[in-house]
């Protein structure tokens, strides 16, 4: 039977908490929708992100 005997961690990305400055890892299956919608001109308005382990403020990661 196959066990774990450690992570990879050059899978995990980092990034920085812009409101507590806490440096956050986290794994591309972790990164969820924030928000998706449409701006006050008709085009799309959303972000992908997650929430900070720390102060649990968004932290995004791609917007659009």
């Amino acid at each position: 039977m196959p066990r774990v005997v450690g992570q990879d961690e050059s899978i995990y990305k980092r990034i920085t908490c812009k409101h507590c400055a806490a440096i956050n890892e986290y794994l591309e299956s972790e990164v969820r929708t924030l928000w998706n919608r449409t701006d006050y001109g008709g085009g799309s308005d959303g972000a992908k992100g997650f929430d900070c382990a720390q102060c649990l403020s968004d932290i995004i990661t791609e917007r659009w």
